[in-house]
C-alpha cells in the first residue's frame, strides 16, 4: 500500500523506523512555538501513527528544551474487530463501533479500538481470524489503516 506519508515532529530519542505513537495533541506552550504548524498540526489528537522515515534535521524545541527530530509518518494498522461481511483484504470500508456495552468481553478492545473513530473510513489491510461475539454477529479480527 501507497500511504500518504506526513512530516512530522517526534522526540529525538524516540525516532526510529517501526516505532508507534498515539499523538495526544499539543502540550500547553505548542501553540507559541515557530514549529508548531509541521509539529502538531500535521497530526490529528487521538490517532496512532508509525515512523516510516527519519530526515536529516534535528530542531530544538525552545519551548520544553528537547531536540525533536524530522519524521515521516503514515497512519498505523489498527487491531479490530469488525462484521464478517466487511472483512475483506484490500476492501475500503466505514468503520462503525457496535451498539455493545458488554465491557468484560474479551474482543470489547478491539470492537472500540483506539485510534479510530465511528464514521472512519479504513482499509482493511488484514483479515486474521473469526472472533465469536455475544450478541450474535459474525464479526472477524482485522488490521485496519484509516484512509488519508
Amino acid at each position: 500500500m501507497d500511504e500518504k506519508r506526513i512530516v512530522t515532529l517526534v522526540g529525538k530519542s524516540y525516532a526510529k523506523v517501526g516505532n508507534l505513537f498515539i499523538y495526544r495533541g499539543p502540550g500547553s506552550k505548542c501553540k507559541d512555538c515557530e514549529y508548531s504548524r509541521v509539529c502538531t498540526e500535521n497530526v490529528e489528537p487521538g490517532r496512532i501513527y508509525k515512523i516510516v522515515g527519519i530526515r536529516d534535521r534535528v530542531l530544538l524545541c525552545k519551548q520544553y528544551k528537547i531536540e525533536m527530530q524530522v519524521v515521516e509518518v503514515v497512519n498505523a494498522e489498527i487491531s479490530a474487530v469488525i462484521p464478517s461481511v466487511q472483512a475483506i483484504q484490500g476492501a475500503v470500508i466505514t468503520f462503525r463501533t457496535p451498539e455493545c456495552s458488554r465491557e468484560g468481553c474479551a474482543y470489547y478492545d478491539l470492537c472500540f479500538p483506539e485510534g479510530l473513530k465511528s464514521g472512519d473510513r479504513c482499509t482493511v489491510c488484514d483479515v486474521i481470524q473469526s472472533v465469536p461475539c455475544s450478541l450474535g454477529v459474525p464479526r472477524k479480527k482485522v488490521l485496519l489503516q484509516l484512509v488519508s
